[in-house]
């Protein structure tokens, strides 16, 4: 018979073993579960669905099963089941996530289990704000390697997590809801996602640069998912810096067939250039309009 792990050796194996099964064996072993307490539970993926839903991998915890139409005797089961399941998820003083994705929860009380999350990435789909999944997100996550708001309300840049985060995606899904401040957000990189009429003001973003300044390698790419989207926002561009259309020859980019492209002073030694090209995605063309600040060199 092998002799037992020493315990760096079993803390490393639990570590690292998948979320579910890890679970499964500890959850049968007073022993383990002491210990288990003390070792990051480490997870690819974290999803939470409404009220009704939170899973790590593919474990799952779910509130769905008061809703079935089942015995009293199986209803009461499967209750157990996900009280220990959420007990065991609570008592975590942090979880390590790849990527954590929160749909339509509107405030943080609905979210049926309350984690502290260690995590690179975030993305909140449909919340009204995505501020209000910040509790579950431990300090330490912070600066985030990525975040990507698709909210259904107008979004608010002005935030500490909006300004540091290394990669930000503002997702669009319905028209006619601003971004309010994004001409005065101080990132080099930004991507804007879906954009609808009356998403996006660029010449807000044009104007606000040329007053205020922005570093070399400033770029802004706004995707569109028809071309109507881009052609409307490339018509308000001409009409107010018709001056500054410009082939932009050298830039070497296929750009969009009969759309104006622009050359904007900003200052002596630097311009913005405007231009728009089509991305060919897995299942469709998405059109790019591309703001980006250059040396006049170039």
């Amino acid at each position: 018979m092998p002799p037992p792990l020493s315990y760096p050796a079993l803390k490393l194996v639990l570590e690292y073993l998948d979320v579910k099964k890890r679970y499964h064996i500890t959850s049968r072993n007073c022993a383990l579960q002491k210990i288990d307490k003390k070792i990051p539970l480490r997870v690819g993926t974290l999803i939470i669905w409404k009220d009704s839903s939170v899973s790590l991998d593919d474990l799952e915890y779910s509130a769905e099963y008061t809703k079935r139409k089942i015995n009293r005797e199986e209803l009461l089961k499967i209750h157990v089941v996900n009280e220990k399941l959420k007990k065991y998820l609570e008592e975590r003083p942090n979880i390590h996530v790849d990527h954590v994705g929160i749909y339509s929860v509107k405030f943080y009380e609905q979210v049926p289990v309350k984690l502290n999350l260690i995590t690179n990435k975030l993305h909140t789909f449909c919340c009204s704000d995505f501020r209000n999944s910040l509790p579950m997100i431990d300090s330490r996550s912070f600066p985030l390697k990525k975040l990507k708001l698709t909210q259904e309300e107008s979004i608010d840049v002005d935030h500490p997590i909006i300004h540091t985060t290394e990669d930000v995606i503002f997702q669009f899904s319905k028209r006619n809801e601003l971004i309010r401040g994004i001409e005065k957000l101080q990132r080099k990189k930004l991507t804007i996602q879906n954009i609808m009429n009356g998403n996006v003001d660029a010449v807000r973003i044009i104007k606000d640069w040329m007053k205020n300044g922005r570093e070399i390698g400033t770029e802004y790419l706004l995707y569109f998912p028809f071309n109507v989207g881009i052609k409307g926002v490339l018509k308000d561009l001409k009409r107010e810096f018709d001056e500054f259309r410009n082939n932009l020859k050298g830039v070497n980019v296929r750009f969009l067939k009969r759309a104006p492209r622009f050359s904007i002073p900003m200052c002596p030694t630097l311009k913005i250039i405007i231009y728009g090209t089509e991305i060919q995605s897995k299942d469709r063309t998405v059109y790019q309009l591309v703001l980006k600040v250059v040396s006049t060199d170039e």
